[in-house]
């Protein structure tokens, strides 16, 4: 009965295995088909997922292939081909809560341009629009939404949580050691409200970010500056509100936003094609190995130590490799290097510079910020090659900082006691339940001070500056790249265009080269990744027949962000900023 049994449960894990290896065989060969533009037709780019850098794993199944997220470069390249291609005659962006911050809003409103010089008609439809959705979507020729909706564009608001008034009532003292008096990462843990030097630096991005807000808006609306400041005083508004108040052109349905944009362009409504399907066209591009390939070198997220599976992570262990892999690769004439960073561990931050410098030597290279690229995402982009960021981009935050909790009074009050021993006086210089000795604090500050000296060195010798110019830059404090006294921290304020044509000379490419972008590493089809990877498909299988169960502790550590799990010093942003 027992091989009965066990004979039965093995053919039913092989025939799943074999119908996923079908399935991907089927979905594989279904994805190799580009969607062909269909004749006088019009371009649907809805912007309602989250916007990112790296690209997203394929789902070679088209409902689930619609679902993924959008990147900067899909949506800049695809708007790029749309603007020359005959067959494409408008182009309709609908809003619809995607997720994005400021630089990434700035490149997306620069490619909707580029597409309108074109002459091609732009519409925007609104769904739930926040000031990001309006900031891109100003541009357009005409704005609309529906009139029950509201238009939310009332400003912009920063704040901080302050949790010291918590931790004291659970018994929980944190204690921090940094070095740069902007450096204010443990402040949400030791204190109730803003720092003199938390209320300069974050007042200087908000107003920085604020003031990129209002020119778009006020450009793209042909209105001045002190007209969108006094309208934005009086935000939010309801949709007739905002029709009065001449911010959106109609209030309308999507079928009839839809319909105008077709009257418009002098083509049927049904000719709408999304913009999703036309990306394809972009991907299969990148496919090919004709002409000259720049690589469009994504780190995005939290820099952590290591390797293995990790979305949204920058794992050092795997970047480096990707970094000696796109040095050895000959098809690449040369290296845009995009980065979206916080920044994270101090150690791993240090080797990505190490291995970025090797590139450098090997082929040209320019860093292109994103949103972020702060502590040690900005270390990282310091290998001495030309830096350009948006005015809205948030960087700097040149310092180091230590953290850990002391939780004696929580186990105290739950009854919670330890006993040990040791060998060796600092031992217990990193246990949880004692405060820090005056040799254990030492200790740290002597580490986090030699850090903070590094860091400021190795920015002084990638910039090519003196560290006593540096250093008033430094001391922790997180800058917009639009702030005048921040220049010295980058080359030149602009987006990918101005950051290739630099790199393009650079790698003395003429104008007539027509260099194509290839995001690297490339994203690999979701089940190949399955099936490519020995350790998912371990843990999938082994899933199937009972074994690898997820225990409760993975699923709390998957709460708290490596980089803090790992502990040690960090190069982070004091802070994750979303203006809105």
């Amino acid at each position: 009965m027992k091989k009965f049994l066990l004979g039965t449960l093995c053919g039913f894990v092989f025939a799943g295995v074999a119908v996923l290896i079908l399935g991907f065989a089927l979905v594989r060969m279904a994805s190799k088909s580009v969607p062909d533009t269909p004749s006088e037709s019009f371009l649907v780019l809805r912007l309602d997922n989250e916007i990112q850098e790296t690209p997203a794993e394929e789902i070679p199944i088209p409902w689930f292939d619609q679902q993924t997220n959008w990147t900067v470069i899909e949506i800049k390249e695809v708007l790029e081909k749309a603007a020359t291609d005959t067959k494409v005659k408008g182009l309709m962006i609908e809003t619809g809560g995607g997720g994005m911050g400021w630089a990434k809003a700035e490149e997306i409103r620069m490619a909707i341009s580029a597409f309108k010089k074109s002459g091609k008609p732009v519409h925007a439809y609104l769904r739930r629009p926040n000031a990001k959705d309006y900031f891109v979507a100003a541009v357009a020729d005409r704005i609309s939404m529906v009139d029950e909706d509201i238009l939310d564009l009332k400003g912009l608001r920063v704040e901080r949580t302050y949790y010291k008034n918590t931790l004291d009532k659970l018994g929980v003292e944190m204690e921090i050691v940094h070095a740069g008096k902007y450096k204010d990462f443990g402040d949400g843990y030791t204190k109730t409200s803003m720092t003199p030097e938390t209320r300069e630096s974050l007042g200087a991005i908000l107003n920085g970010i604020f003031n990129v807000m209002v020119k778009g808006i006020a450009e793209g609306r042909k209105r001045s500056p002190a007209e969108i400041e006094k309208l934005l005083d009086e935000g939010p508004y309801l949709a007739k509100a905002a029709l009065a108040a001449k911010l959106v052109d109609a209030l309308e349905y999507d079928n009839e936003a839809r319909e105008a944009l077709a009257k418009k362009a002098n083509v049927s409504t049904k000719s709408a094609v999304s913009a999703r399907d036309y990306r394809k066209q972009i991907r299969f591009r990148w496919e090919s190995d004709s002409g000259n390939k720049i690589a469009y070198f994504v780190a995005e997220g939290d820099i952590v130590r290591g390797g293995g599976l990790g979305d949204g992570m920058i794992l050092s262990r795997n970047f480096i490799r990707h970094v000696q892999d796109l040095k050895n690769d000959e098809s690449f004439k040369a290296v845009l290097l995009r980065i979206d960073s916080p920044g994270g561990d101090a150690v791993a931050s240090d080797e990505l510079l190490a291995a970025l410098q090797e590139l450098s030597k090997a082929k040209p290279v320019v860093v292109s910020m994103s949103d972020v690229a702060a502590s040690g995402g900005y270390y990282m982009a310091v290998t001495g090659d030309p830096i350009f960021a948006y005015p809205g981009t948030i960087t700097g935050s040149i310092g180091v900082v230590y953290g850990r909790p002391n939780l004696k009074g929580l186990y105290d009050k739950i009854g919670l006691t330890k006993d040990g021993m040791q060998r060796g006086k600092n031992a217990d210089i990193d246990v949880e339940y004692k405060p820090l000795s005056e040799v254990a604090r030492k200790k740290l500050r002597e580490g986090v001070d030699a850090s903070y000296t590094t860091f400021v060195g190795k920015v002084a010798a990638g910039r090519k500056a003196k560290v006593e110019e540096i250093e008033p830059l430094a001391q922790g404090r997180a800058w917009i790249a639009s702030d005048p006294g921040a220049k010295r921290l980058t080359d030149q304020l602009g987006g990918i265009d101005a950051a290739l044509a630099k790199l393009m000379k650079k790698a003395n490419l003429g104008k007539d080269a027509k260099p194509r972008m290839v995001p690297y590493p490339p994203a690999k089809n979701t089940i190949e990744k399955w099936f490519g990877d020995e350790k998912v498909m371990s843990k999938v299988i082994g899933g199937m027949i009972g074994f690898e169960q997820p225990a409760l502790a993975t699923d709390i550590k998957r709460a708290l962000r490596p980089a803090l799990r790992q502990g040690g010093m960090m190069r982070w942003m004091p802070y994750s900023i979303e203006v809105k």
